[in-house]
């Protein structure tokens, strides 16, 4: 050894490249080099450090071989010939997925490899990686060849030349030794007992492994060299062999081998059955063969370490390498599940682990090679056993002594983390191969093995219902329940089942349920359910996988494959016991939905709500729905009626007892309607659906998208989210298509108040009038009022479009069951049933008797009686005549429904006629005697009339209130009695007759309807058989006293306490004592009924009769009455009595008179809906009964109306009674039978006169509702009326003082103004000692900094190009920048700082929303907000506040100065001319007023002042080093300046009109067309606050105007110096800023604000005249310079005008040019180019001289309240403003027009401009330079201010940026950002980049924008806005195709620019509308 060491150190001496080439050239000629594996042995020695940095080097070079590693690099990528990309990619990777080229679903692609593909019109999306990934470009068992890139497949590497044989040589020797170290150096850092000791092992090879990559990145050439090494097992043997020779190596060998065997006994391998203990994948002993099983070990060992994970992935592109690393992976895979359980982090660890699994599995052959081999599919569903076995607890399910099962424990963390979710994942995946799935299911012990697993869930989870007290803790675990089922169990169903399409795989369906069906048989044995009756009512487990197993397959064999159901049918008795557990699951919903598992807490929702919820719902309820429509069918129909009506609990509802308690002793009293409601809808969803019986793909798509459209509009992604998956496949192929016939697409729009849409779908016409099913909604709607809003949406649909013209709400439109499929019975068998018919009985006797039936009840009664007709099946004639024959009385049982009828005959049962009902005796509860007892209470009955169709209602004041499904609470203690219904309380039985009894008449058309004892009896028809006594008649008509105890308009129903009596008419029993008088409830109208003591004839006096119009109008109770519609709008009030309990008296007899029928039943609610007697007319056709219940009039719509599902109640009623008619000849005779007992027709009336009566009738009771309505809404008018005059009055005052309006301007001056204070409300004028105030927001801008030169919007740079050409210097803000800068060196800071303005950037922007309040107030109301505790949006210790008002954000006040308003001048009388004008402005700027007197209002402008000066940020305050009153003038001036500048802006850029309104309507983006187009009404200001803002400003400049402002203005007016007055010169003459470089519109804001702002208009015009005088000489000037030399030589001989005489532009030019030519202020040879005609120099001209004339205006029309001129196109805008200013007052011909006619001079014309030229040519002499460049540049033209270019599609922005660096940091921020308005990068939320402890973006939005800035987030598409100091995410730009944003990219759908929300969002910027939109701002601390 020692002499192999020194022969390696003298070849390490040559050097690391002259070793290599000798080594190389050993390679060559030998197979084993001796003189490597000495070097080897000293490089690569376990003694050292593997991370050694020159080991590593040493490595490289030697694989080189002789060259350097670069350059073998380079040379070995040229033979790289791989046909597939490879590249492997780790968590949160940007890929793409391309549905239209994938083979496999989880393809995915790189994004280089998809952007050089053709993906063109596919469907593709972006995706940010989970778990890790590797791009399969080039794979043809992934994804089709079409969608390869140009680089990648079989084709691509044709023509590459093999590598030369010596290229690799050393690399083969050397790679074995290299994965030989890495292997011992896992083994050193395997020791247990050591804390992450696996992640210190790794981060120490982290370089080592590095160097692995970058050889595998070389190509396919160098991996095979890698993979050769990996897969060599005697490779493998020879390495790690320990040698013989006693060595220090051989020691640390055997340690080595020592170490690693006992690492390998630490992860054991799951016990396996006995017959696959010999499979090699389930070894005990793991046993090792090649470096890269050993690797693959210690990868599982050291939980996936992701630099390990993706070294073996980036060698995948070999496929031997593939399926020896698959082979190894398998080997170890039952180990990964005890990984998986003991890991610390099993998410991380499960992605890792997935990501290795779904490149191995994804292959189809190769996951089959696997499972054939090493018996993959068993490892899988053995580790998965494995697993749950661990965590194993007793199922609680029915009795727990005696339930054997064990299921899983939800609270473990297996279940909670998803631990299993790797291996549960893999299955799937290989499931879904074809040959993989077929070998699953052929495998009898493996489908054993399968369902004894999916056992472990049955039964879980189970939930014990709380009856005592709420829980106290709710348990979380139903959440790890449903995902364990939906992953561990459904997907993995499907993913079978998607392959059993045709009857070739018949066996292996009957496989399946055979092994199916025997767990479901072991489970019911191991839980003891043996017998159906085994109680289960407080508990329930939703988790059923065997049963949905057996459901599904069974489903499958028949619709798919053709097997004939009783092949695959369960016996008989085994049904029925597979039957009752999804039953109870069932029930156990709708019980919760009922508010029975209230006490359970949230969660028990939460699990009714996830079992329907749309991932859930076609693996769970509609499994188990199919399952009981399967029972339904195959077990006797009674039973099973039956049995569902007992596990509803309502066999005990089912009652006709009067005294009966109306719940059963299992349900609370408010909850058996609920229920009650909850299984008419069960039975209407099983009789209806057929999601699973035979309907196809596409109607069932159809049936989905319309569920979830009539629930809400929706967006095209929550579609595709909503709509109900199977095993998280792809929507079906015709989801678009179906979209299309259902649904209309919504464009997204823009709201007025700045809120942003998206783009959604709504439901066509076709779908409310034909394919709504509210059936399927209810199945669907996870939440109950999501059934509620689509009803809803249906009546607003149904009564636009005139299909209803009802009062009411319409009933759900019920559809017609589509067919079966002909393997199966039609579930409507069911209601064949005799049991049904009698539970049909009891609900309609109920309903028509009053007793709390809601009116969605009737509508699922009727229904499904509705179906039961349409299924009817008519018998022989025989057995009809026999059967139709049998007319003897009937008497039933009560409760018995089996008993009602003799027969299943529907047109038997129909027509039956229930004469008397044996009831149980129950101890009889009367009230006491007292009549002070007697209790009268109103309430109000209208709630439910105005609340539409709802599922229940309430019944009555003693019913209390309806819950939000509509279930009654108290409803056995509360009675509704219809009009004539007598209840008749007893104290105590007594055989003597009553002296009295109540009767009502129903009508006062001659339709005489009488009450008697509690009967009504239609005048005419058979009395009772006991007459009653004679009685006096008493009436109490209209106008009439009430009585004591008789109705009152405002009365509810009478209350039935239980217990009370209901005598029968006729029954003999007792009257009520003469001191009770018992009420008779008319109707829940509103007049008045009249009551009459009923004579012994049973004559009474008649009333009127008023329909009941409500949505769902209660029902009355009433025994043996002949229901008729009350017409009273009194309410009755209700009487309470206590009652008391008779021992030993019975107080109710055994029989009860029923005398009805269904037939009967029907035609009596049918009147009482109707408000009719005898409303229903059997004669007229059904289609003409539809048409004119839809108000359908033409023939063509009747035929249709008759198909119709719109109607309400009696619509519904008539096409039942109208199919019942059709049934057969019995029927419509009953029918007629009944109508003549009901309403006896007069012998002398026939069919005419009883039709045309009935008409009279109808319309009469029209007639007067129409007057009671009119008369109602005269009342309601005058009411209304006399209440505004009454406002009228007492505001008038107030509302004349309001000083706000709609047209702009808002702040009016008028003469001593009052002001309305919004917090006091008092209206008082401004004073000084209580001053007024605006509200208004104040806040920086650098809008004004962003106006650029150029025409074009600058773009946002999306490569490197644009990038280069973007320039951020060619803003106004950077040119002020560079000539405040050159200004600071030319002239003193005194001179300057009073020639310009600042604000450009960080100026002062004022706003108001118009609002005045008290200063006095103000401080009241913010002391208010600081006292409050919650957590504010606002900053009360800042001054924000809301306004008061209007609620927009303020943050200060404009105190109102008294002088606003005031109409006299300080001059009224004007001078004569010009001269005398500027001399009195003079006179008025030397008379600057002194400081004034200390008052409120001063102190109040002070402190607005110093609001405004700390809105903006220090560096934009000044300019100069220290302040001076310059400096401060200069910065008070500006802020006038800002305001006007960015009024300008918000008008856009002109005062032009008409380009505006142009714009306005065209919607194009601002900046498109010409500056007037790019102005929009939406950002003009409504109110304005200049005059205000210009009153505060002006105070506070006279104070700092401490130099004679006057003698500039003496200078500029050209007037000469005053004889007796020496200058003050502020600075020496030549360091003062020459005239001509002064800013005329700065000069126009320092006058105004020194002169008084009351003046007259006059000397105001008088400034503009002067100043314009300037502006265009400067202008002149400034175009002279550009002028070539031979143009102004040219122009230099023009002769000066003759005094008085106008001026030309060539005289101007003229003038200039002669004065500043000797001052070498042009370059002498200029051949610069420029408008030389003088129609182009004057277009010049007004164009450089608009802005300050519009400027100018603005001041004029604020100052002056004068209205702009009508500017109507760009080339007007001139002439109007120089007219509107005054500078020309008489007119001219347009020919003879130029800006020169504007001059007006005061005094010589020339003097003033020779002064102006002479003092800058006296510049020029001493800085030429500057001087020129100043007087070039004096006036540009400015571009509105825009936000960049933005490309049209999105993705152009994510490729350039997503991966781009901080220019500053060099990092790659996480959330990338660029702002939207220079462009540049910035790093959100990172402190990377944080300065002074203010983040990035922060300091950048201060910057740039002045503390407002707008970044666009590449991460997530959105837009962010900072303003101040909060920020919002404001919304995305981009949309995709649907209109939808994609927040975060989750969907990865291609985006586009919407151009509305970019305009919208520039407009808020311009506007500063930021701090009013309506987004959620949070305070972002510097953080962002």
């Amino acid at each position: 050894m020692a002499s192999n060491s020194i022969a390696a150190h003298v070849l390490m001496k040559k050097g690391k490249r002259g070793a290599a080439a000798y080594v190389h050239a050993d390679c060559s000629n030998s197979t084993s080099p001796q003189h490597l594996n000495e070097l080897l042995d000293v490089l690569l020695n376990p003694g050292k450090t593997i991370d050694e940095w020159e080991t590593i080097d040493w490595c490289k070079w030697l694989i080189a071989g002789g060259k350097t590693p670069d350059e073998f690099s380079s040379i070995v990528r040229r033979y790289d010939n791989a046909t597939t990309c490879g590249l492997v990619w780790t968590a949160n990777f940007v890929a793409y997925r391309c549905r239209t080229c994938g083979i496999s679903p989880c393809m995915s692609l790189c994004a280089e490899c998809f952007q050089n593909g053709n993906h063109a019109g596919h469907d593709f999306n972006m995706f940010r990686s989970q778990a890790g990934g590797a791009c399969d470009c080039g794979d043809t068992s992934v994804m089709k060849e079409t969608g390869f890139c140009d680089r990648h497949g079989p084709k691509a590497q044709v023509n590459k030349p093999p590598a030369p044989n010596d290229l690799v040589c050393v690399a083969e020797a050397v790679m074995p030794r290299i994965i030989l170290r890495l292997i011992q150096h896992l083994r050193e850092n395997s020791k247990s007992g050591v804390s992450d000791v696996h992640i210190v092992a790794i981060q120490d090879a982290d370089q080592f492994l590095t160097m692995l990559h970058d050889f595998s990145a070389m190509g396919a050439v160098m991996r095979r060299v890698m993979t050769g090494a990996l897969t060599n097992p005697q490779i493998y043997k020879n390495l790690t062999e320990c040698p013989v020779a006693d060595s220090e190596y051989s020691s640390y060998m055997e340690e080595s081998q020592r170490v690693y065997q006992e690492v390998l006994k630490s992860l054991p391998n799951p016990e396996p059955p006995d017959e696959y203990k010999d499979c090699p994948s389930l070894q005990e002993h793991l046993v090792h063969r090649t470096f890269l099983e050993e690797l693959v070990f210690w990868t599982v060992k050291f939980e996936f370490p992701q630099k390990v994970v993706c070294l073996l992935l980036n060698m995948l592109p070999d496929p031997d390498y593939k399926e020896a690393l698959t082979q190894a992976f398998v080997l170890h895979y039952s180990r990964i599940s005890l990984m998986l359980e003991r890991s610390t982090d099993p998410d991380t660890l499960s992605n890792r682990v997935v990501h290795v699994s779904v490149q191995l599995f994804s292959n189809e052959s190769l996951a089959y090679r696997m499972a054939e081999r090493l018996n993959l599919l068993h490892v899988m569903v053995i580790s998965l056993k494995y697993m749950m076995s661990k965590i194993l607890i007793q199922n609680s399910l029915h009795d727990p002594d005696k339930n054997f099962h064990y299921v899983v424990d939800c609270g473990r963390q297996v279940m909670k983390e998803h631990c299993y979710w790797p291996l549960v994942s893999d299955l799937n995946n290989v499931l879904s191969h074809r040959p993989v799935a077929v070998k699953f299911m052929s495998d009898d012990n493996l489908l054993e093995m399968w369902f004894s697993f999916l056992s472990l869930f049955q039964g879980m989870n189970v939930n014990q219902r709380e009856l005592t007290q709420h829980v106290e803790f709710e348990p979380n675990t139903y959440y790890a329940a449903f995902s364990a089922e939906l992953e561990a169990s459904a997907y993995p169903m499907w993913a079978l089942v998607s392959h059993l399409r045709d009857s070739s795989t018949v066996d292996l369906t009957k496989s399946v349920l055979s092994m199916c069906l025997a767990a479901l048989q072991e489970w019911l044995e191991a839980v003891n359910f043996t017998h159906p009756g085994t109680s289960d009512e407080l508990q329930v487990s939703f988790h059923l996988p065997l049963h949905r197993y057996l459901s599904v397959f069974m489903c499958q064999a028949v619709r798919q494959q053709g097997v004939p159901l009783r092949e695959v049918l369960p016996p008989r008795d085994l049904l029925a016991l597979i039957m009752m557990h999804p039953l109870r699951v069932q029930v156990a919903f709708y019980e919760i939905l009922s508010g029975m598992w209230v006490r359970n807490g949230l969660q028990i929702k939460g699990q009714a709500m996830t079992y329907i919820q749309c991932n859930f719902c076609n693996s769970m309820v509609d499994a188990d729905l199919y399952l009981l429509q399967v029972c339904a069918t195959q077990l006797p129909a009674e039973a099973f009626l039956c049995t569902v009506m007992d596990k509803f609990n309502v066999l005990e509802w089912m009652s006709l007892a009067p005294y009966a308690s109306t719940h059963a002793s299992f349900l609370e009293g408010e909850h058996d309607a609920p229920m009650l409601e909850s299984c008419l809808t069960f039975l209407a969803t099983l009789m209806s659906v057929r999601t699973n019986l035979g309907v196809s793909e596409a109607p069932l798509s159809q049936l989905e998208l319309v569920t979830l459209l009539c629930m809400g509009d929706k967006t095209h992604s929550q579609l595709i989210e909503l709509m109900p998956e199977r095993c998280s496949t792809a929507q079906s192929r015709d989801f678009e298509a179906v979209l299309a016939e259902v649904a209309d697409y919504r464009a997204p729009n823009l709201e007025a108040s700045g809120n942003m849409q998206q783009g959604m779908y709504v439901p066509r016409p076709q779908v409310w009038e034909k394919l709504y099913d509210p059936i399927h909604v209810l199945l669907r709607a996870v939440h109950r009022r999501d059934f509620q809003t689509s009803m809803d949406r249906f009546t607003e649909y149904v009564q636009q479009a005139g299909k209803f013209r009802g009062s009411g709400a319409p009933w759900p439109p019920f559809r017609p069951p589509a067919p079966c499929h002909p393997a199966y019975e039609d579930p409507q068998k069911l209601l064949r049933s005799r049991v049904f018919h009698a539970a049909a009985f009891v609900v309609l006797h109920r309903a028509v008797h009053g007793q709390s039936v809601s009116e969605h009840v009737m509508a699922l009664t009727v229904y499904l009686l509705e179906m039961a007709v349409a299924s009817a099946e008519p018998l022989d004639p025989q057995s009809q005549v026999c059967q139709a024959s049998h007319s003897e009385e009937t008497e039933v049982t009560d409760k018995d429904l089996s008993s009602f009828y003799s027969s299943d005959w529907l047109s038997s049962n129909l027509r039956k006629v229930i004469h008397r009902v044996r009831i149980e005796p129950k101890p009889a509860v009367v009230f006491d005697s007292s009549d002070s007892e007697i209790e009268w209470e109103g309430a109000d009955l209208g709630e439910a009339a105005s609340s539409g169709p709802v599922l229940m209602l309430e019944l009555g004041a003693g019913a209390g209130a309806s819950d939000e499904s509509g279930s009654s609470r108290g409803v056995g203690d509360a009675v509704a009695l219809v009009p004539g219904t007598e209840m008749v309380p007893m104290e105590s039985p007594s055989p003597s007759p009553p002296p009295s009894a109540l009767a009502a008449a129903s009508s006062s058309e001659g339709n005489d309807v009488v009450a008697v004892w509690g009967e009504m009896v239609a005048v005419g028809a058979q009395p009772p058989s006991t007459p009653p006594p004679p009685a006096p008649s008493l009436t109490a008509g209209d106008g009439g006293p009430s009585r004591p105890g008789t109705a009152s308009a405002s009365s509810p129903p009478l209350p039935h306490p239980t217990g009370t009596e209901m005598v029968p008419a006729g029954a003999g029993a007792a009257a009520p004592p003469p001191h009770v008088r018992t009420p008779v409830r008319a109707g829940p109208s509103g007049a008045q009924a009249s009551i009459a003591w009923a004579g012994p004839s049973g004559q009474s006096t008649s009333t009127d009769v008023v329909p009941v119009a409500t949505p769902y109008p209660r029902l009355a109770r009433a025994r043996r009455a002949d229901v008729l519609p009350s017409t009273s709008a009194g309410r009755k009030p209700a009487l309470r009595k206590r009652k008391q309990v008779m021992p030993g008296s019975s107080g109710s007899p055994d029989a009860l008179e029923v005398n009805e029928s269904i037939i009967s039943l029907l035609l009596k609610l049918h009147s009482h809906l109707a408000g009719t007697p005898d409303s229903f007319n059997p004669d007229e056709p059904e289609a003409a009964a539809a048409a004119t219940a839809t108000a359908t009039a033409t023939a063509e719509a009747a035929a249709e109306a008759a198909e119709s599902r719109v109607g309400d109640g009696p619509f519904f009623l008539g096409k039942l009674l109208h199919r019942v008619a059709a049934l057969d000849a019995f029927c419509r005779e009953a029918i007629r039978e009944a109508r003549d007992r009901l309403w006896p027709r007069k012998p002398e009336e026939g069919e005419e006169e009883a039709r045309e009566r009935e008409a009279r009738e109808r319309e009469e009771r029209r007639r007067r509702a129409k007057e009671r309505q009119q008369k109602l809404m005269a009342e309601f008018a005058s009411k209304q009326k006399e209440f505004m005059e009454r406002a009228m009055e007492t505001d008038e005052e107030a509302l004349s003082g309001m000083d706000w309006r709609e047209e702009e301007g808002a702040t009016l001056l008028a003469s001593k103004r009052d002001y309305d204070c919004v917090i006091c409300s008092q209206t008082t004028p401004s004073t000084e000692d209580k001053p007024m105030g605006l509200v208004v927001l104040v806040q920086a801008t650098s809008v004004l900094g962003h106006k650029r030169r150029s025409m074009d919007r600058a773009p946002l740079p999306t490569s490197d190009e644009e990038r280069g050409n973007l320039r951020r210097d060619d803003s106004l803000a950077s040119e002020f920048d560079r000539r405040v800068e050159e200004l600071n060196m030319q002239f003193d800071s005194f001179s300057w700082q009073l020639s310009v303005n600042l604000g450009w950037e960080g100026g002062v922007h004022v706003q108001t929303c118009g609002h005045h309040l008290h200063l006095d107030c103000l401080r009241s109301y913010l002391q208010s907000l600081r006292s409050q505790q919650r957590q504010q949006s606002i900053a009360v210790d800042r001054g924000e506040y809301w306004c008061p008002l209007c609620r927009q954000l303020a943050n200060s006040v404009l105190p109102l100065s008294p002088q606003l308003g005031e109409c006299a001048a300080v001059v009224r009388s004007r001078p004569a001319g010009l001269p005398a004008i500027v001399t009195e402005v003079c006179n008025f700027l030397k008379e600057n007023p002194p400081t004034p007197m200390s008052s409120s209002l001063v102190e109040a402008m002070a402190k607005s002042m110093e609001d405004m000066t700390n809105s903006t940020y220090h560096k934009f305050k000044q300019k100069s080093a220290s302040p001076t009153s310059q400096s401060l003038f200069l910065f008070v001036s500006s802020i006038a300046r800002t305001n006007l500048e960015v009024e300008l802006v918000q008008r856009g850029g002109s005062l032009c009109q008409a380009a505006s309104t142009a714009a306005e309507g065209s919607g194009a983006l601002p900046g498109s067309g010409s500056p007037g187009a790019e102005a929009s009404a939406l950002l003009t200001p409504k109110r304005s606050c200049i005059v205000p803002l210009l009153h505060v400003l002006a105070m506070h400049a006279r104070l700092l105007a401490t130099w004679p402002a006057w003698q500039t203005w003496q200078k500029v007016a050209g007037a000469g110096p005053e004889p007796d007055c020496a200058p003050l010169a502020l600075a020496p003459l030549e360091r003062q800023v020459p005239l001509l470089l002064h800013d005329p519109a700065a000069l126009l804001t320092q006058f105004i604000l020194l002169l008084p702002l009351h003046l007259d208009q006059t000397y105001f015009s008088c400034v503009v005249k002067v100043l314009y005088n300037l502006l265009y000489f400067q202008v002149v000037a400034q175009l002279s310079c550009h002028l070539p030399e031979a143009e102004r030589a040219r122009r230099r001989s023009c002769p000066e005008p003759m005094p008085g005489a106008r001026w030309s532009l060539d005289a101007a030019v003229a003038l200039v040019v002669q004065t500043l030519e000797h001052s070498q202020l042009y370059l002498e040879g200029s051949t610069e180019s420029s408008a030389s005609s003088a129609g182009d120099l004057e277009m010049q001209v007004q164009q450089l001289c608009l802005p300050f004339l519009r400027l100018a205006a603005l001041l004029r029309h604020h100052l002056y309240e004068q209205p702009l001129p009508d500017v109507t196109t760009p080339q007007s805008e001139f002439v109007r403003l120089v007219y509107y200013l005054e500078l020309v007052s008489e007119g001219m011909d347009w020919q003879h027009f130029n800006a020169a006619v504007a001059l007006n001079w005061a005094y010589g014309e020339a003097g003033a401009a020779r002064a102006w030229c002479e003092e800058m040519a006296a510049f020029a002499h001493r800085s030429q330079v500057s001087a020129r460049n100043f007087l070039a540049e004096q006036h540009l033209l400015w571009q509105q201010p825009r936000l960049l270019r933005l490309p049209e599609l999105y993705d152009r922005i994510f490729q350039y940026y997503h991966r781009r660096q901080c220019t500053q940091c060099h990092s790659v921020p996480r959330e990338t950002s660029i702002c939207l308005l220079c462009g540049a990068l910035v790093c959100l939320r990172e402190n990377c980049c944080k300065q002074h402890n203010v983040c990035e973006a922060v300091q950048h939005s201060i910057d740039c924008g002045g503390g407002t800035a707008m970044y666009l987030v590449v991460t997530s598409s959105y837009i962010l806005v900072i303003r101040g100091k909060r920020a919002c995410l404001w919304g995305s730009v981009y949309l995709d195709s649907f209109g939808e944003e994609d927040r975060e990219l989750k969907r990865g759908k291609p985006l586009y620019l919407s151009p509305g929300r970019y305009q919208l969002l520039e407009q808020q910027w311009l506007a500063h509308r930021f701090d009013h939109t309506s987004k959620k701002w949070v305070w972002h601390r510097d953080g962002l």
